[in-house]
């Protein structure tokens, strides 16, 4: 099934050409690694939705395995009584979630025993409950650990996510905030995130992307969209894919834009970069802003 996980995002900060997340149970700064990542987006769940106190939530659980051995359990959840009640294994997005990563888990069931075991890397959640036969496969989410309230996503939310510059003027705090949630809470395409290894990392582009596809099958086009706060400014970040290679970037300043500034929009191809006018499919003010900017730089 889906992951419950798939719309919360850690907490962030941005240093100089890196990212930290911030772990509301540990509450230290961490570094942004893809597993830590899933596992704080699992928290964000547990917190925000199922409103499962903070002290109940243990990352990173110490245990005893056999042969003298010491394990981590990626999460622990404990009930009122502070037994253990459900185990999660958190892994990098792109590995499936097979037999081996269910027997590590088991493993770990062995040492701390719960009534419930989740893997998750994310996007994928497989949930499983304690029977007298052994572990059952659940085709829905248990009702201990379904969502209980709707997330209240506002401007600060947003800010401290690191979608939004702090400083953003308050004119503009409802706009950009409706732009993030038509990025970010779209429930067709869940945002992934994104590395782009192969942008330079002056740029700063690691980020969460909407993302949708151009085209057929063949021409494997792809546009990823993110809000981005970070630096001293907020920019609507859009980029166009072809065949798994970034091919161009267009960076809008939404405060220069707002402003009716000139230099309001940059775009990157391997040619270079040079300044464009995207007043025309501005998203402060043109509802179809999302498929303007799309046949904007899909065209040759």
């Amino acid at each position: 099934m889906l992951s419950t996980a798939l719309y919360h995002y850690p907490i962030v900060r941005h240093l100089t050409n890196e990212v930290e997340l911030w772990n509301p149970i540990h509450k230290q700064w961490f570094k942004n690694r893809p597993e830590e990542r899933v596992r704080l987006r699992v928290i964000e769940y547990f917190l925000q939705e199922c409103q499962i106190s903070p002290n109940r939530i243990s990352p990173e659980f110490k245990v005893d395995l056999a042969n003298q051995m010491k394990g981590r359990i990626d999460l622990v959840c404990f009930d009122t009584n502070y037994q253990a009640h459900c185990l999660v294994e958190c892994k990098h997005v792109n590995i499936p979630l097979n037999e081996q990563v269910a027997q590590q888990i088991a493993k770990y069931h062995l040492s701390l025993p719960s009534p419930y075991l989740l893997i998750t890397n994310g996007i994928v959640d497989a949930w499983f409950q304690r029977t007298t036969k052994g572990f059952k496969y659940l085709e829905s989410v248990p009702n201990e650990y379904r969502s209980t309230r709707e997330v209240d996503r506002d401007l600060q939310y947003w800010i401290d996510r690191g979608f939004l510059y702090p400083y953003i003027p308050d004119s503009l705090h409802e706009l950009v905030c409706n732009l993030c949630s038509r990025l970010y809470v779209d429930l067709k395409s869940p945002p992934v995130y994104l590395d782009f290894e192969d942008i330079p990392s002056e740029y700063a582009l690691k980020n969460y992307f909407f993302i949708t596809s151009f085209g057929d099958d063949k021409t494997h086009t792809q546009i990823a969209f993110a809000m981005n706060g970070k630096g001293n400014t907020q920019s609507l970040d859009v980029i166009l894919s072809e065949n798994g290679i970034s091919t161009k970037l267009l960076k809008i300043d939404i405060l220069a834009l707002s402003n009716q500034e000139n230099a309001h929009a940059t775009l990157h191809t391997k040619m270079g970069q040079h300044q464009v006018n995207i007043f025309s499919m501005s998203p402060l003010d043109n509802e179809q802003w999302l498929s303007k900017l799309i046949e904007y730089l899909v065209k040759d």
